[in-house]
């Protein structure tokens, strides 16, 4: 296999607009955002005048991943703002230089492909590991004018494996919008991790964790045994909660409780209904592994890195508001519209949103606030902030499926699910800074 001329151009591209990186050496947030701006709206207005050969289709007006790899660098400076330029900066390599790097390899070399993506290759995946991982270390070195000390090395190698794997996973949306942001809130957060405050089972000693070992496997017997989860539903529950039970403590367990018996009503209610109109969740509605991973990944990854209490609530409020606008809006939705036009649409397309399905995502976002306060795994504070990220989350997810939707896509389920809880996550903690 090989690559087009049009292809090799638009990597050079590419990897050329991330060499941009090292200006944030001499820039504060705020030029640094200015020029990102500037770069967002010529690849809008601009690029479809003069640089339509590197375009993938060239019969579109707008060339999504040019958008997006610009319209991302932007919001890594944003994010970042305060403390965190050099984090953009090594990021911003990645992107440039470990994405072309996977697409070179993957099709000029070949090889076995992913089993969890069948589009991508696992040399793909490695020289999108070792290109990352090395300009990240440079573009790190540069901006920082400083020396190199070995765990920052470490941290963005670490960085580096992540950020390759994101961009491996199948989403439904353009890469650059999947993995940048995560990885560096992933190295900030690991960055900090002997002053973590919920470090390695801090939550209490060995008799804590037999018992929370003990409880784990009980319940995942009792809800395999009662039809609520399949077996490897139960498998993945019982890691999930004896990591929520072993780093945050039985408050932050019982809220993950919540959400899970939340979830799981609203599920078979009415499930007769929503099977014979054919937007029923399959096999009968149990969860499975994907469902597991899909809504508690990003939670249970935020107690073990010692992220605020808030994220960890924010990510659940979003699990349980997007269930429960999915599961009531079918259910009760009389008039389903766009999120992005209001144009009607049909029952379970999706992104679709109703006024019942919309109540039922703020409740839900509510129900994980309140609880979070009475377990004492949330100051009274915070609560609105919970609420707040929670439901925009839910309605966050729902406009980027219409979008995907209308481009003639439609967004991986699994991955939107985890969008969501990350977006809950991170606009809960955003409003508690």
């Amino acid at each position: 296999m090989s690559l087009g001329p049009g292809e090799w151009k638009r990597k050079a591209v590419h990897a050329g607009s991330g060499l941009f990186a090292l200006s944030l050496r001499w820039l504060d947030w705020r030029a640094a955002a200015v020029l990102a701006l500037a770069a967002l709206l010529f690849n809008l207005f601009v690029m479809p005048r003069v640089g339509r050969s590197i375009y993938r289709d060239g019969t579109r007006r707008r060339d999504t991943g040019i958008v997006s790899y610009a319209a991302m660098v932007l919001v890594l400076i944003l994010v970042l703002r305060d403390h965190y330029l050099t984090v953009a900066a090594a990021v911003w390599a990645m992107m440039a230089f470990g994405d072309p790097a996977a697409s070179i390899a993957g099709e000029v070399v070949g090889g076995p492909k992913l089993p969890w993506n069948r589009d991508k290759r696992w040399i793909g995946l490695v020289a999108n590991w070792a290109a990352a991982a090395t300009a990240s270390i440079l573009v790190f070195r540069f901006v920082s004018a400083r020396p190199l000390e070995p765990l920052a090395a470490l941290l963005l190698v670490a960085g580096a494996a992540a950020y390759a794997f994101l961009e491996s996973v199948r989403a439904g949306v353009d890469d650059n919008l999947v993995a940048a942001l995560p990885t560096a809130l992933l190295m900030i957060q690991l960055g900090r991790w002997p002053e973590a405050p919920l470090a390695p089972f801090h939550a209490g000693g060995s008799g804590h964790l037999v018992a929370a070992l003990v409880i784990n496997v009980l319940a995942a017997l009792a809800t395999w045994l009662g039809g609520l989860v399949s077996r490897s539903g139960a498998l993945a529950g019982m890691v999930a909660g004896f990591l929520v039970a072993a780093y945050g403590g039985w408050g932050a367990y019982a809220l993950l409780w919540i959400f899970f018996l939340g979830g799981t009503v609203a599920t078979k209610w009415g499930y007769g209904v929503k099977r014979d109109a054919g937007v029923a969740q399959a096999d009968r509605g149990r969860r499975g592994v994907a469902h597991v991973a899909a809504n508690c990944l990003v939670p249970v990854a935020l107690l073990v890195l010692g992220a605020p209490a808030a994220a960890f609530a924010g990510a659940l409020a979003a699990a349980l508001a997007d269930t429960l606008a999915t599961e009531v809006g079918t259910l009760f939705g009389r008039d389903p519209r766009s999120p992005l036009t209001f144009d009607p649409v049909t029952r379970g397309t999706p992104g679709a949103v109703s006024l019942a399905g919309t109540g039922a995502a703020l409740a839900g976002a509510c129900v994980i606030a309140l609880f979070a306060w009475i377990f004492g795994w949330l100051p009274r504070a915070a609560i609105l902030a919970v609420v707040v990220g929670g439901f925009l989350a839910a309605i966050a997810e729902s406009v980027l499926a219409d979008v995907r939707r209308r481009s003639g896509g439609r967004l991986d389920h699994e991955f939107a699910n985890a969008f969501n809880t990350f977006a809950g996550a991170l606009i809960a903690l955003e409003l508690t800074r």
